[in-house]
């Protein structure tokens, strides 16, 4: 699994682990000249009964560690984009004909 997540890239993979799948998290972070650093690798100490739940685990593992090395410096330059709320579709009520 590939995101971005406030200016981080992160992939996420699992791996068999012998009793389980691990959850692999590498976080990258853009540089000056446009290539992608690597930052940090994790892998999770805990073994899980699927792939699914490995992922899953080393993305909010990932996501928190990308929180924590957040500073108000970097919230200022790098301004999150809030989505507008999708609207609801207007529907128009038919009448069954013979009813």
């Amino acid at each position: 699994m590939h995101f971005e997540y406030r200016g981080f890239n992160i992939e996420c993979s699992a791996t068999d682990g012998g009793a389980g799948f691990i959850g692999l998290a590498t976080i990258y972070q853009a540089s000056a000249d446009g290539e992608d650093r690597k930052v940090f690798t994790s892998d999770s100490p805990r073994a899980f009964p699927t792939q699914l739940q490995a992922v899953d685990d080393a993305r909010v593992w990932a996501e928190m560690w990308c929180d924590r090395q957040l500073t108000p410096e970097w919230a200022a330059h790098h301004a999150t984009v809030q989505r507008r709320p999708a609207k609801k579709r207007t529907t128009t009520s038919r009448k069954l004909i013979g009813h």
